[in-house]
């Protein structure tokens, strides 16, 4: 049951020891886990902290919504903000601003605060975009959905302590983001959920094709304050040909195998219009549910 207060509490305990995290645009996840034990305080401090990483993301909106490509990392910077900086320049994409590393970031940073303090596994789940720590011998599953907004996942990743892997992240058509192409899911497994974040996003950008079918407007049309003015987004895809399902995905899987040849990421899965394709270093992970 949530604990509740006078008013709106933005930090609520969940089923299964779950914390919650409901605080302006955050929604935010918290799992803390002993040996197989919810650890809810530690959880409910992570959360705490959560909120402390969205104040330092205001202050520095104007920063994070420039280019990557012009930005340098600098020490004066919030842990948070660095990390995005990082991801997308490591991307080497003129296109991308910081934010498309945020929520990914913003998963690591609260993570990486539990993790100093305790737990076996920590999973930090922002809005889909997720962080995983492990300690020895512990095991977490992440459910993969190949249309944003299901009910429910298609695929199961299994992913343990020796793969040094801490960050699954989601980007489509239909998430809280904009994309600039039309796969309706672009899954990263990397070792960090702000490089799976950024990648995701870009690679989601690539799933790109020209017909009649697929509805484009400028980004500040939308969302006047957008890091993307005077830039294309996606808002509708209707029924494509079989053609042009598959030239995306194959465009999109294209550039996920350029990033894991830079050990960017480990793996990606994309999906479009009930076609579902991956990177080979996916196959031994993934399970069909």
């Amino acid at each position: 049951m949530a604990e509740r207060k006078c008013g709106h509490n933005p930090v609520q305990v969940l089923t299964g020891g779950i914390v919650l995290v409901d605080y302006g645009p955050m929604h935010m996840f918290i799992s803390v886990f002993e040996n197989g034990r919810p650890v809810i305080a530690l959880a409910k401090e992570g959360a705490h902290f959560a909120m402390k990483v969205l104040k330092d993301l205001a202050i520095f909106l104007p920063v994070i919504k420039k280019k990557s490509e012009r930005l340098e990392v600098k020490e004066a910077f919030p842990d948070v903000v660095r990390r995005m900086i990082e991801a997308t320049k490591k991307m080497e994409e003129p296109d991308l601003t910081p934010l498309a590393a945020v929520a990914g970031a913003a998963s690591d940073v609260v993570a990486d605060f539990i993790f100093g303090k305790g737990g076996t596994k920590i999973i930090v789940d922002n809005g889909g975009d997720i962080a995983i720590r492990l300690r020895e011998g512990d095991v977490a599953r992440v459910g993969v959905k190949t249309e944003i907004n299901s009910k429910r996942p298609t695929y199961l990743i299994s992913i343990d302590s020796a793969m040094r892997m801490g960050g699954v992240a989601t980007s489509g058509l239909g998430g809280r983001s904009f994309t600039k192409g039309i796969a309706s899911a672009a899954t990263i497994l990397s070792e960090t959920a702000s490089f799976s974040d950024a990648a995701a996003t870009l690679i989601g950008n690539f799933t790109n094709v020209e017909d009649a079918n697929i509805t484009r407007s400028l980004a500040e049309e939308i969302y006047p304050d957008t890091d993307l003015a005077g830039e294309w987004v996606t808002t509708r895809v209707g029924e494509l040909s079989q053609e042009k399902v598959e030239e995306a995905l194959k465009r999109g899987l294209s550039k996920a195998y350029s990033i894991c040849q830079k050990r960017l990421i480990h793996g990606a899965l994309i999906a479009l219009q009930g076609k579902v394709v991956w990177t080979e270093s996916l196959e031994p992970l993934l399970k069909r549910l």
